[in-house]
């Protein structure tokens, strides 16, 4: 978030609720109690509040230097974005199955897409290089 927005679930406000999965989203990211909060009361959540909470990870500050908010939330995000497609695809699938799934699958499918990596391109690549400790 930058310094200075706001994050708002104003559906109650307009007689609804989240349709399209952000109130299961939401409880998953902050828990039950801070959504019901959230989407309950239409809280006003600012930076510090969404950090403090989980929904955002870091607050941009608009006096960096000559980065724009874009820009400094493109460096902060390339840190997790640059890198072999495939890798970040696995990385995400993991993650993905260790929340979703229960133990015993998340368990297999950590095998299953280790094995899509393993031997690969961006793997031998990196053995090639010894970039392990970079």
């Amino acid at each position: 978030m930058t310094s200075g927005s706001v994050i708002q679930f104003v559906h109650k406000h307009m007689g609804l609720v989240p349709g399209w999965g952000g109130a299961a989203r939401l409880v998953r990211i902050v828990g039950s109690q801070k959504a019901l909060k959230l989407l309950g009361g239409a809280l006003k959540v600012d930076p510090e509040l969404g950090v403090d909470i989980g929904l955002a990870d870091k607050v941009l500050e608009a006096d960096q230097g000559a980065a724009t908010a874009l820009q400094q939330a493109e460096n902060w995000l390339s840190r997790y974005t640059k890198g072999p497609v495939p890798v970040i695809h696995a990385v995400k699938k993991v993650v993905l199955a260790g929340r979703e799934l229960p133990l015993s699958e998340a368990l297999r499918t950590e095998k299953e897409v280790f094995g899509t990596v393993w031997g690969a391109p961006a793997n031998l690549q990196a053995l090639a290089s010894k970039s392990k400790h970079k």
